[in-house]
């Protein structure tokens, strides 16, 4: 953090410098003199900020990309960056400006007389602009911003476009105004032979006048609109537009290019989303699909891919199925971590069985009325019900209410068989579906869940046999299948309601499920 934050301000001075120094260049040219005492020393401090960079970077660290290892040593971290930009970085600090003109550090005093020379002032001041090779190092502090702040690549991107664009376009128009004022003839000649700046009077204007009108004529060629009102007239005028306008055609494809893929990145996931609901909505038409079963496809693909993170420019099973078990485990934890605190079950489970488990589930989303279970049907998934409220109904009768959190189907799945009860939703019910072949694999590879599960599963079927043979005495059809029940709480207290007179019937249904348990193993 303390290397982010010299770098950002590093990278600032550095913009400031991009735009002062063409402009202190070309726009101070014919300025017989060199500068004042109060540039010189701001130019000094400047210098003196980026020798301090450059002793700065034989200390930094750095992450060797073979090993992904911090490395410490003085001296390889030396031998990096002098193979890298530090010849840049030195040239660009050094002060050549105060070096020529300066007596204390002059060879000689004829050395000295020469700094005050019209046009080794120019040289001199021309050799500021070397102070830009440093501007690599804007592209590196953002793409460090990037990675430390988790910003969108698209945002960066932009940031670097806009920048790129000023820049250029600066460069252009100071350049642009330095033709300008170094094409005045002799006075007694045609006015069209002279620089742009003397044919349109600007050369009384005051800078700000001048500078807007260099950089009008720059965004105008760059952009390849050429309004004309500012024209070239002399050869150097005319080789430079010239040489802007071959610029200007490829400049403003790329600029145009870049902008609609930044602005496609940031609209990546709603194109999923438009593109799975497209194939979704074409499916629809083509089977001809009742209204009611459309409107549940829909929802469905609508809810499970909102919920997903898939993207049109990557897919999250492949970049997951390249990562290490331990990284993968991480990454689902921090991704499902607001589901996996709504799902009481995790609590306590070892951290891979969980990233394993929330990995397997698939999201489905129903609405009130809508049938979560239906009676009757074969038990192929169990459910944990993460937002809303569902009852579980023996035909007609709503016998019990499933509460958020709550887990249930998973007897029929342990067991086998069909479903004897539905679960129908009270409100708009959120769910998470694990299916028997994934819940299997589960079971295979974390055993204590298994035996915890199977454990719960034979006290909710016990509990389902109670609720069965009281709703028989009454006539009324009740669950015979509260394995669809909400959690081992609301199972204890409807144990304790229970008729003690049909013990002796529970007994006999536990121990024949569990000979059906031990014939299923050794199949």
């Amino acid at each position: 953090k303390p290397r982010l934050t010299w770098d950002g301000c590093l990278a600032i001075i550095l913009c400031i410098l991009s735009f002062y120094i063409p402009y202190r260049v070309c726009f101070y040219w014919e300025q017989e003199s060199y500068d004042e005492e109060s540039i010189l020393i701001f130019e000094s401090v400047i210098d003196c900020i980026f020798a301090l960079d450059i002793i700065l970077n034989f200390l930094t660290t750095y992450t060797d990309e073979k090993t992904s290892m911090i490395v410490t040593s003085p001296r390889r971290i030396a031998w990096k960056y002098l193979r890298g930009f530090f010849f840049i970085d030195l040239i660009a600090t050094v002060p050549f400006g105060y070096i020529l003109t300066s007596s204390s550090f002059a060879v000689s005093n004829k050395l000295g007389k020469l700094g005050r020379l019209p046009k080794l002032v120019k040289f001199v001041r021309a050799a500021r602009l070397l102070k830009l090779l440093r501007v690599y190092r804007l592209h590196d502090f953002i793409v460090k911003l990037e990675v430390q702040l988790n910003i969108h690549q698209g945002y960066s991107r932009m940031l670097k476009i806009v920048i790129l664009i000023l820049l250029v376009t600066h460069m252009v128009g100071c350049f642009w105004y330095l033709i300008g004022i170094t094409g005045k003839g002799a006075e007694d000649d045609d006015l069209n032979s002279q620089g742009w700046v003397y044919r349109y009077y600007l050369d009384s204007s005051p800078r700000w006048r001048q500078y807007i009108a260099s950089m009008y004529w720059s965004f105008s060629t760059l952009t390849t609109v050429g309004y004309g009102d500012i024209s070239a007239r002399t050869p150097q005028e005319q080789t430079f537009s010239m040489f802007m306008m071959l610029i200007g055609v490829t400049w403003y494809a790329f600029i145009v290019s870049s902008i609609s893929t930044i602005m496609s990145s940031f609209d990546a996931q709603n194109k999923a989303f438009r593109d799975k609901m497209l194939c979704v909505n074409e499916f629809v038409r083509t089977t001809r699909l009742p209204t009611s079963i459309s409107k549940q496809v829909r929802d469905f693909f609508e809810f499970k891919t909102k919920c997903s993170y898939q993207s049109s420019n990557y897919n999250v099973d492949e970049l997951l199925g390249e990562m290490g078990s331990t990284l993968r485990a991480d990454i689902m934890l921090h991704l499902q971590r607001n589901l996996i605190e709504k799902v009481p079950f995790f609590k306590g489970k070892v951290p891979q069985f969980v990233a394993d488990c929330v990995s397997m589930f698939s999201p489905m989303v129903f609405y009130k009325g809508d049938f979560i279970v239906k009676e009757g049907t074969q038990a192929d998934e169990m459910y944990f019900l993460t937002e809303g409220k569902a009852g579980i109904f023996y035909g007609s009768k709503l016998v019990a209410v499933i509460d958020k959190g709550s887990y249930f189907g998973e007897v029929g799945v342990l067991l086998g068989g069909i479903r004897r009860a539905g679960v129908k939703a009270l409100m708009t019910c959120e769910v998470q579906a694990l299916s028997k072949r994934n819940l299997n694999i589960l079971l295979e590879e974390y055993p204590a869940v298994a035996d915890e599960l199977r454990q719960v599963a034979k006290e909710r079927a016990s509990i389902a046999s109670k609720g069965g043979k009281s709703a028989s005495s009454t006539s009324t059809s009740s669950t015979s299948e509260e394995c669809e029940s909400h959690d081992d709480h609301d199972t204890d207290n409807k144990a304790k309601n229970t008729s003690a007179a049909l013990e002796l019937e529970i007994d006999r249904l536990v121990e024949s499920i569990s000979k059906l348990r031990k014939e299923l193993r050794g199949a």
